[in-house]
């Protein structure tokens, strides 16, 4: 018998999916939520989209090169290019493109190739990118471009590109003020004697000025900094974005890829705490629906929680696991110094996944059975 016959371990279902097939059907997923981003926000997230993906696939191959790996596992499991989309859609659309490079080598090298490359990372490696930016560039980091109207001709490619880029990036900042200024825009969209849309093209998200001003009050600014009425424009948008997420994590529960007990855990969980806040303190904690809806809350629930690698599969431990996340996002977001928890609340769930899996763990058929108690 030849030496050279390998065994495979257990389940030996050959109708799953293929590791290639699942991340290309996750980035199909967001499609929407990528249409929606750029119809509010601009074609921003599509250059830095852009850029993560070279950086991602670059890093990606010279580390399996170094590894003596073979190239062609970049693109038969797409998972650098998986962790440059959820990338792109945590940063800021008009991010500088070094910061996105940085953040992408950050990612793929340190936390991806060094743990060993898929399937052995301890962190998720989009969140750990994410993380090491906004501590390293806490500024840049937390300035997001306004929802607006009519986004896609304001926010053009070659507006973005020399805002990404720093090339004539005053003029076109000042260009594009002029334009979400000028009365005719104005008109078009909104009352002669309502309040203008925005002061500016980017500021802070409601979650930024909630840690510096009261709730109720930092409603009121962003509002009016925004738009006549929070339940106008911004708000629509955020609705909008939120069920895109929802449409494409729907997708992901049917093709069975995510588990469905982690976001319903996390969501549930959160929901609870984050209303139980408000009821408390009202003038101290937003409620739950701007929670859910401002900030990676559902983008995170089904893209980020659920990574197989660094999530917890067994059924109870994945209903512990969306649990603990819940609990540290509404204590982060409620008492930490960070207004958006999603990112450092996964990291801290994906350190005690391993520990949640052992305790979760069920007993082996015969395990703590002796001839002398079998009969008990």
């Amino acid at each position: 018998m030849s030496d050279t016959l390998l065994q495979e371990s257990a389940p030996h279902d050959l109708s799953v999916s293929t590791t290639g097939k699942v991340m290309r059907i996750l980035m199909l997923s967001l499609i929407p939520a990528l249409v929606a981003h750029v119809y509010f926000y601009g074609y921003g997230i599509i250059i830095t989209m852009i850029i993560a993906l070279i950086s991602c696939v670059t890093a990606e191959a010279v580390c399996l090169r170094l590894r003596k790996r073979k190239i062609n596992l970049l693109w038969r499991d797409s998972s650098a290019m998986v962790t440059a989309v959820l990338l792109a859609f945590t940063l800021p659309p008009l991010t500088p493109w070094y910061l996105t490079v940085i953040g992408s080598l950050f990612a793929i090298v340190i936390a991806k190739q060094i743990f060993g490359g898929l399937g052995q990372n301890l962190f998720n490696p989009a969140m750990a990118g994410f993380v090491f930016l906004l501590i390293s560039a806490p500024l840049p980091l937390t300035t997001y471009v306004n929802a607006m109207p009519d986004a896609t001709d304001i926010i053009t490619p070659a507006r973005a590109s020399s805002i990404i880029f720093n090339v004539n990036r005053d003029a076109v900042e000042n260009e594009i003020n002029s334009r979400i200024k000028d009365q005719d825009y104005l008109n078009k969209f909104i009352k002669a004697e309502q309040l203008k849309i925005a002061d500016g093209y980017t500021g802070s998200t409601i979650l930024v000025d909630a840690k510096h001003e009261q709730p109720a009050k930092s409603v009121e600014i962003f509002a009016r900094n925004n738009v006549p009425d929070i339940s106008s424009y911004t708000l629509f948008a955020r609705i909008v974005i939120g069920l895109t997420f929802l449409l494409g994590g729907a997708v992901l529960l049917f093709k069975e890829i995510i588990d469905f007990r982690i976001p319903l855990a996390f969501i549930t969980v959160s929901s609870v705490l984050t209303a139980a806040f408000h009821f408390c303190a009202p003038e101290l904690y937003l409620s739950t629906f701007y929670h859910l809806f401002f900030g990676a809350t559902i983008f995170g629930a089904f893209y980020i929680m659920t990574d197989p690698v660094t999530a917890v599969s067994k059924p109870s431990g994945a209903y512990i696991y969306g649990a603990v996340i819940a609990v540290l996002f509404t204590i982060i977001r409620n008492l930490g110094g960070y207004p958006d928890a999603v990112a450092f609340s996964v990291l801290l769930g994906n350190a005690v996944a391993p520990l949640i899996f052992v305790m979760t763990r069920r007993r082996e058929f015969g395990q703590g059975f002796t001839p002398e108690n079998i009969n008990d």
